[in-house]
């Protein structure tokens, strides 16, 4: 009996020497990213029958042996996914899971996988999303159209090479110029203002033949009312100016109450690389008209460029009515020249706040010889559509109310950003950001099931299930947080309570196996 006692005893110090080695693991992981705490539950390790003994009167009358403990044995460990706290981080690729999920971290030497909630990434020299292990983020990767693709790859930035002004080789990570092909301004022309250039026989086009190209000054200021200039890109990222040069026509042969504006839309002729280069009508794009209620409301616009081929931009018979786009704006076609790369010719959509309905203009075949003096000549916009915001024709002095155009330079990376859904967007010098990737996140059907790896790793096992792969914010899913790092969810105020408890069961264990064998010592020394 003496040796059952102290083996019943030992049960009880070993069982609970796995409970202070599962506090004492907790413990040491306090600060650890990620950390999942464990529970370790503890069982009986079975009964002895013993007939001397009973266990109670049963409804017969009779008694039933009873059974006596023959101590304790480690029953489960558990995994506790309870979500540890958030601290903020300086760095743009720590992220954290607010929620169900893993990241997925591939390794690319054995080429296997892990599962983690430490998001402590970084960018190797490589391009690479990686963790401290140099194991890679797995996420879908989106195209420049924003298509987001269906097979889970490395997450890697797009990385080109580029020769310095040295001549050395790098690798960056760099925004490819877009030349601008759409151009919106709002303009407020006064309604009291007068008409500045004056040209029989077509007043409707005298700044066009003002214009002079080989001058350093193409207008002077006498010559036009108004003008408003916006910088433009062409498709190797140079800069230049778009200028719009505004007058009021009087001699418009009109006897209503409606107002005529003419107007001109530019380039420097110095940068001009088109057919009118080194002539008098070289930066001339566009020229047409605006028409206004006498309240000051657009009503209709026309809009004429330089035929193709035509080499003499004075002519107005070499302006015809300029083709309107899918959304019924007008457009010109510009060749400009800059300080980098070959000239390319792009077409540019000009928007001051009217369109056709249509896409088609009312009279067809018109050219600016054809208008003259008359502006019932004048062609307009069919089912012309009027914007909320347009260009007016009220009394005060003329003035820019927006402009913006869609075109820019080149731009390096300067910084990445997620989102909550775990879109990964790099963020350039020029001011466009491009999404890249989106994170994938996995679950399983058993996440107590997982096995630990060490290094803040889970891997799949057959008690987990295979992992379901998904994306942040659907399918149960939790959500990315950017800038974020989750910490360890160990409780250490309750581990210090388990340690007090766990460390009183193991010494009093402890003591029974020396009081046992005090008793044994006692019995052994009886015959003597």
């Amino acid at each position: 009996m003496g040796f059952s006692s102290m083996y019943t005893a030992a049960t009880g110090v070993k069982s609970h020497g796995v409970l202070l080695q599962q506090i004492g693991a907790n413990l040491a992981n306090v600060n650890t990213l990620a950390y999942k705490s464990g529970d370790t539950f503890l069982e009986t390790l079975g009964s002895a029958t013993s007939a001397k003994a009973n266990s109670g009167i049963v409804a017969n009358q009779g008694h039933t042996s009873g059974q006596i403990g023959l101590g304790s044995r480690v029953a489960a460990t558990r995994i506790n996914f309870k979500e540890g706290a958030f601290q903020n981080s300086s760095s743009s690729t720590d992220i954290a899971i607010g929620g169900q999920g893993f990241f997925r971290v591939a390794d690319p030497g054995s080429g296997g996988s892990y599962y983690t909630r430490a998001g402590n990434f970084h960018f190797d020299k490589n391009g690479l999303l990686v963790d401290s292990h140099n194991n890679i983020l797995q996420g879908y990767s989106i195209d420049q159209d924003g298509n987001i693709g269906t097979t889970s790859q490395n997450i890697a930035l797009p990385m080109k090479e580029e020769t310095d002004t040295y001549g050395n080789k790098q690798m960056v990570v760099k925004s490819d110029p877009k030349g601008t092909d759409y151009v919106n301004m709002r303009t407020n022309l006064d309604s009291g203002a007068v008409d500045n250039s004056e040209t029989e026989g077509s007043p409707f086009f005298s700044l066009l033949t003002e214009w002079d190209g080989t001058s350093n000054t193409p207008l002077t200021a006498d010559e036009y009312e108004y003008n408003s200039s916006i910088q433009i890109y062409d498709d190797n990222g140079n800069k230049h100016d778009l200028i719009v040069y505004f007058d009021k026509v009087v001699n418009d042969g009109d006897s209503s109450d409606k107002r005529h504006w003419e107007y001109v839309v530019t380039v420097p002729p110095g940068s001009d690389a088109g057919s009118l280069t080194g002539t008098s009508g070289a930066g001339l794009v566009m020229a047409g008209t605006l028409t206004f209620s006498g309240d000051g409301t657009l009503l209709n616009q026309s809009a004429f460029t330089l035929a193709a081929g035509a080499t003499d931009g004075k002519d107005l018979a070499n302006w015809e009515q300029a083709a309107l786009n899918s959304n019924g704006q007008p457009t010109f076609s510009v060749t400009l020249s800059g300080a980098t790369g070959t000239p390319t010719a792009q077409t540019v959509a000009f928007d001051m706040g009217i369109t056709s309905g249509t896409d088609s203009w009312d009279t067809s075949g018109v050219t600016a010889a054809d208008i003259g003096s008359n502006a019932s000549s004048l062609p307009g916009m069919e089912d012309g559509k009027l914007n909320a915001l347009a260009t007016t024709d009220y009394y005060g002095s003329s003035s820019t109310i927006s402009q913006s155009q869609d075109g820019y330079g080149e731009g390096y990376l300067q910084n990445v950003a997620f989102n909550s859904d775990g879109i990964l967007s790099a963020l350039f010098s020029n001011g466009m950001s491009q999404d890249l990737y989106q994170v994938n996140l996995y679950n399983f059907k058993n996440e107590y099931g997982l096995r630990r790896e060490g290094s803040n790793y889970f891997s799949a096992t057959t008690d987990s299930g295979a992992a379901i792969q998904g994306v942040a914010r659907k399918d149960g899913l939790g959500s990315v947080v950017s800038n974020t790092l989750e910490t360890s969810n160990v409780d250490l105020a309750d581990e210090f309570a388990y340690m007090i408890l766990t460390q009183r069961g193991f010494q009093a264990n402890s003591k029974g196996i020396t009081t046992t064998d005090s008793l044994i010592n006692t019995a052994l020394g009886i015959k003597k």
